[in-house]
């Protein structure tokens, strides 16, 4: 039985064959701005979110925007990669320029690295120059920043990482962070 072009595309991405991957693209061009199954993501986004560099890599130098969210809120690469504790896929996507994205909460990638449970890949979203300061108001969520965010998931180490990047370093400063911060969580989990 003959696989179908998006199958074929899957498993070439899963076991990172990337001449397979260049060759699938190049005979079905129509693939570039495709949005899978997956979630709606472009295949970029499936690529990051299932952390296969190689793959990533392929598909960014056949043409696949690194800008290009998923088809039902535009959630970038980056952010799938983020949620998924991929350290080296956003390492490649900050060196190749993504945009940091945090014009509403499920497209802000520090709170994708807070979900994925990763300090390492929130530091580096820090070091980055994401904003750790925006907060949202939303339906389910009311001044909801990064931090008290953080602190609503349980994920301590990443509260403080960010408060403490919040007041450049200042321990003092960082407590009184953290205080305000778990006063917005608490008001937010009722």
């Amino acid at each position: 039985m003959v696989q179908s072009i998006p199958a074929q595309i899957v498993n070439a991405i899963k076991v990172e064959n990337c001449e397979l991957i260049i060759r699938l693209f190049k005979e079905n061009l129509e693939q570039v701005n495709f949005y899978t199954p997956f979630g709606g993501h472009t295949w970029l986004g499936y690529a990051a979110q299932i952390g296969k560099l190689e793959s990533v890599k392929t598909l960014v130098n056949i043409g696949i925007s690194i800008n290009t969210g998923d088809k039902r809120d535009n959630v970038l690469p980056i952010c799938c990669a983020a949620g998924n504790g991929h350290v080296h896929i956003v390492e490649y996507f900050l060196d190749v320029g993504t945009d940091l994205d945090v014009s509403e909460s499920i497209r802000n990638a520090l709170f994708s690295a807070i979900i994925g449970r990763s300090v390492e890949i929130v530091k580096k979203l820090l070091n980055a120059g994401i904003d750790s300061k925006v907060s949202y108001d939303s339906k389910t969520m009311k001044s909801m920043d990064a931090t008290a965010f953080a602190l609503m998931r349980g994920e301590q180490e990443c509260a403080l990482a960010i408060a403490l990047w919040n007041t450049n370093g200042n321990e003092e400063a960082a407590k009184l962070e953290l205080s305000r911060a778990h006063e917005v969580a608490e008001k937010n989990a009722y």
